[in-house]
């Protein structure tokens, strides 16, 4: 085990994520800093970093480096972007940091840049084509996903910092400046000459979370999930013409808006419009990775390919976080998927959907971790709030509801959640919550006495014929408890041999 610290040095804000990666390949967050600098606003005439920044960035620096040294950190990764990058006292100032922190800082190429942020989306996203957007403070990473990996790639040296100022200083009224600068960002992609038509966009960096919250504010979303927030692109250009007519001074009145961003929101949300525009995008999804998560993926897997499924890898890696009876899990997901698939004609549930009965086969237990007592509760929250990747946000729901009803006959539904699950997906998630409980139910030693069940479906009873390596009373008695929900659920008697 190790524990690692790695510090971005954004030209808007700069972070801290300090991670231990463990000898399994599973890695865990144990503290994140942020702080808004803005080393890219205040660019002297001559190219030069202001001195005031500067000396904002250098105390973060070395309050960062305290904070590694108080959590005893291994290694310390120290990377810087675009401000720096293209700043004419770069070597001044990287030697002033190391002098007063003793940290080197390795400044990224625009396509080093650029490759995290492909490595991270690669890793996090169950998707194998995409655009993905990445926009800071002083630059904008464009990078095309094909099959996983890199088509094109391009770091283009604007930013919601440099294009708030060109909207500032150009002539006309609010259309105009708009107009403006559109037509300049239009013209940079143009001549890219490879942008994709017409695919699902990837945001990445403060900006598109702080539209997604926005965004939820708006709607009345019930969850405070960012990764993978589906944003359609006709929201965002909703949002992005409030903020244009909304007078600089009151932006930050804006619901869900971070008065650190509020002048450079309008920045934003016109680069990303013009590149809707431009390549015709309709849909996007917010990431809640960035440079940072691909750093922390190339050190844990070292030959740079993406994991192999993004889900299978994510419940992993919580699962070894947070101790769980892995034998035992897997288990009883091998018989929920069993059921599952021999049940087929009786549940009539879509084949996509066995993705959220793995989720809460794997991790029905993981609320132990808290506490024995009323664990089913403590599992919904932490299929709900660990950042499980390679589900959409409504499957993460589903999922925790599927979970957390393993003990009982009937979940309730929060309300407040009933705009994201519709019946249809309340029936779902009651029909997987009886799968489950008879999984369980059959391992109830746990100890993989049933090595396997067989379905026999008639027109009035289901009978589950249970090879077991000893006597299997105790499990049959237990899963015939369940048969009122199962005549329920599936209009069927349960029967067991």
């Amino acid at each position: 085990m190790r524990i690692l610290g790695i510090i971005d040095i954004g030209s808007n804000s700069m972070r801290l994520v300090i991670v231990q990666l463990t000898d399994d390949n599973s890695y865990r967050i144990i503290d994140d800093v942020k702080h808004s600098v803005r080393l890219g606003k205040d660019i002297l005439p001559n190219g030069n970093l202001h001195p005031i920044r500067m000396q904002r960035a250098i105390e973060t620096l070395q309050f960062y480096k305290t904070l590694c040294d108080a959590i005893q950190t291994d290694q310390i990764i120290v990377v810087a972007t675009e401000a720096i990058r293209k700043a004419a006292n770069q070597k001044e100032f990287l030697e002033l940091v190391y002098s007063l922190t003793g940290l080197a800082v390795r400044v990224l190429e625009g396509e080093e840049e650029a490759y995290y942020d492909y490595f991270s989306v690669a890793n996090v996203f169950a998707m194998s084509e995409n655009l993905i957007m990445d926009i800071g403070g002083a630059s904008t990473e464009l990078i095309w996903m094909k099959d996983r990996k890199v088509r094109n790639m391009a770091s283009l040296p604007f930013g919601t910092i440099s294009i708030s100022e060109q909207l500032n200083q150009a002539a006309g009224n609010i259309y105009e400046k708009e107009k403006t600068v559109t037509n300049s960002l239009i013209h940079t992609f143009h001549q890219l000459g490879w942008l994709p038509h017409g695919k699902t966009l990837i945001g990445i960096g403060g900006s598109f979370r702080n539209i997604a919250k926005i965004d939820k504010k708006r709607c009345a979303y019930p969850l405070e999930l960012s990764h993978n927030y589906y944003l359609p692109g006709e929201r965002l250009q909703d949002i992005h013409q409030l903020i244009m007519t909304t007078p600089a001074g009151r932006r930050k009145d804006i619901r869900g808006l971070s008065s650190e961003r509020a002048d450079i929101i309008w920045g934003a949300t016109t680069a990303i419009n013009a590149l809707l525009m431009y390549c015709g995008i309709s849909d996007i999804y917010i990431s809640g990775y960035g440079l940072r998560e691909g750093i922390i993926y190339e050190e844990i897997l070292h030959d740079l390919n993406p994991v192999e499924d993004v889900l299978d890898y994510s419940i992993n890696n919580l699962m070894s976080n947070i101790d769980l009876n892995k034998k035992h899990a897997f288990h009883v997901w091998q018989l929920s998927r069993s059921l599952f698939e021999q049940l087929g004609s009786v549940h009539e549930l879509n084949a996509s959907t066995v993705n959220v009965l793995k989720t809460a086969a794997l991790l029905h237990d993981s609320g132990i971790s808290i506490s024995y007592y009323d664990h089913h509760l403590h599992s919904f929250y932490i299929i709900l709030n660990s950042q499980i990747n390679g589900l959409s946000q409504q499957e993460l729901l589903m999922a925790a509801y599927t979970a957390a009803s393993h003990r009982k006959n009937k979940v309730k539904i929060d309300p407040a959640h009933k705009g994201l699950l519709r019946e249809q997906e309340i029936n779902t998630i009651r029909k997987l919550g009886v799968i489950l409980r008879i999984a369980e139910s059959l391992d109830r030693r746990m100890n993989d006495n049933i090595s396997a069940v067989d379905c026999l479906i008639e027109q009035e009873v289901v009978t589950l014929k249970l090879t077991s390596k000893s006597t299997h009373e105790l499990e049959a008695k237990e899963t015939m408890e369940i048969s009122a929900a199962f005549l329920k659920e599936f209009g069927r008697r349960l029967h067991i041999i």
